[in-house]
């Protein structure tokens, strides 16, 4: 082995280190919010603040920063894939050497703590609980947002960790779009005044519904020897190897869906994760490049298969083996009306496809604002509800439907809320592309996942970070990113439903 390779052998070494030491940080923070005794939080926070100062140390090691530069300056040698994987390493070296660890060390120790101040405020809907918390994590984001450098706004600089080579401007533009035309969907067909739901009422055996979560999983092609699913206040996805990808969902009583939706969103996630090519596993190259492309994958599972008429055909006899009675006289054209019904909901998570988008512009609006620093925290709740009745006529009866329903900005993820719908833009032209090769309505119908989670798998998560979120998705699509695909999902879609024009 020549003196270059036995020096690239070690940076890999190096480079796999970091993503280990990642992944027990992420071990540490499922753990938290999946199994750990509300007692430990202090200890836990502590522990976090160790392993992101340590994770610090390995990102920015000068050492590190030194074989990088060099092997990039010279990857014409290497092959494509060592050469995009040195390109990839440099880039987020590049940002992270900007950042110092004491910042680091802080900014996980307030995270844990804001998290659960958050959980309680949330039990209480009492936003003056998370309030403080939420001020150290916006200032600490501000500086982060410095530190790292902007242009125009130092909201493109936080959302650059979450959608790489996406900004404010571009964002503004889609967002104005979506606002506009979703509007006019939602009043429109909120304005037929359905009625309520023909399950008003009832309740659900919740250990049922986890068994129906479980197959649903199985079925779209979610490894269960190579993951698990658990339950969690806010449902999450994470993952510590592919081998390794953990879920959680929420289950409710009262609703039925809310919990099967949750478990079909994160299953998404999850597939993305377990779909890396293996040769790619402990590299840089065995992760999205953006969270808007892994959104496009749990929009995909949760809403243009698991809410179309085709996975209701599917879907009844699981429904009726597990409740017989209550399915006992519902056809399929009432299942499927039932979930897409549209009406005022508070919670995003709930959200009908309609008015979700909705729901995404006015956090992404005041979060922007948060850290452009044109309302402080205190704002928050009373901005929340001013946006909301605007935007949907009606403000939130309480901080636990309002502006405390969300775990992110616990977590410090500024940036994070536009993915939602940049998600739902790249699924839409993703569906245009899969309709002309697979016949996805009859697969769907007769459950058949495989073909369809095959066809993501080779367009989309075995790229890995070869390419970036807009790249593939105009790979894909031979278009631009683009609204219209997703808002002629909607029309075509909630037209039939509602039987208007939209």
């Amino acid at each position: 082995m020549s003196s270059r390779e036995e020096r690239f052998t070690v940076l890999k070494d190096k480079l796999r280190e970091i993503l280990n030491i990642r992944a027990v940080l992420a071990l540490l923070q499922w753990d938290e919010e999946v199994n750990m005794p509300p007692n430990g939080a202090e200890a836990r926070g502590d522990q976090l603040k160790t392993i992101a100062q340590i994770l610090h140390r390995l990102e920015t090691d000068t050492y590190l920063g030194e074989e990088l530069s060099y092997f990039y300056e010279c990857k014409n040698g290497l092959s494509s894939d060592d050469a995009k994987m040195i390109e990839e390493a440099r880039y987020d070296y590049q940002r992270a050497v900007k950042i110092p660890s004491s910042w680091v060390g802080k900014f996980a120790e307030v995270r844990s703590k804001a998290y659960h101040a958050w959980v309680q405020a949330r039990h209480q809907s009492d936003f003056s609980i998370f309030q403080p918390y939420l001020d150290e994590i916006v200032s600490l984001c501000r500086e982060r947002a410095s530190l790292l450098g902007y242009e125009k706004s130092p909201y493109d600089a936080l959302l650059e960790d979450f959608e790489r080579g996406t900004d404010t401007q571009t964002l503004d533009r889609l967002f104005s779009e979506l606002e506009q035309e979703q509007s006019k969907i939602y009043q429109s067909v909120l304005g037929e005044g359905r009625p309520g739901s023909v399950f008003e009422g009832k309740t659900w055996d919740t250990g049922k519904q986890w068994e129906i979560t479980l197959q649903l999983l199985s079925a779209i092609g979610f490894d269960f020897n190579s993951g698990r699913q658990d339950r969690s206040v806010h449902p999450f996805t994470t993952n510590f190897d592919i081998y390794d990808v953990r879920i959680t969902t929420r289950l409710n009583s009262t609703n039925l869906f809310s919990g099967i939706f949750s478990s079909l969103h994160e299953g998404g996630h999850a597939l993305y994760e377990q779909g890396f090519r293996k040769e790619d596993r402990g590299t840089w190259l065995a992760q999205a490049p953006s969270l808007g492309i892994h959104e496009s994958q749990s929009r995909f599972w949760e809403n243009f298969v698991g809410r179309s008429f085709s996975f209701c055909q599917y879907f009844l006899p699981l429904l009726k083996q597990y409740f017989p009675n209550e399915f006992e006289n519902i056809p399929p054209e009432l299942l499927y009306r039932e979930i897409n019904r549209v009406f005022m909901n508070f919670i995003r998570v709930e959200a009908d496809e309609c008015s979700y988008n909705l729901h995404i512009v006015l956090r992404y609006r005041i979060e922007k604002d948060l850290i452009e620093g044109s309302i402080q925290v205190s704002d928050v709740p009373d901005y929340w509800n001013h946006l909301f009745e605007k935007l949907f006529g009606s403000a939130p009866p309480n901080d636990a439907d309002g502006c405390l329903q969300d775990i992110h900005w616990s977590h410090g993820s500024f940036g994070y809320f536009p993915s939602y719908a940049l998600g739902n833009l790249f699924a839409g032209q993703i569906l245009e592309k899969i309709k002309t090769e697979l016949n996805i309505d009859e697969l769907i119908k007769e459950g058949d996942f495989i073909p369809v989670h095959d066809w993501l798998k080779k367009n989309i998560f075995e790229i890995g970070r070869r390419c970036c979120a807009k790249e593939i998705v105009e790979k894909i699509s031979g278009k631009p990113v683009s609204s219209t695909p997703f808002l002629s999902y909607l029309k075509e879609k909630y037209s039939k439903i509602y039987q208007i024009s939209l």
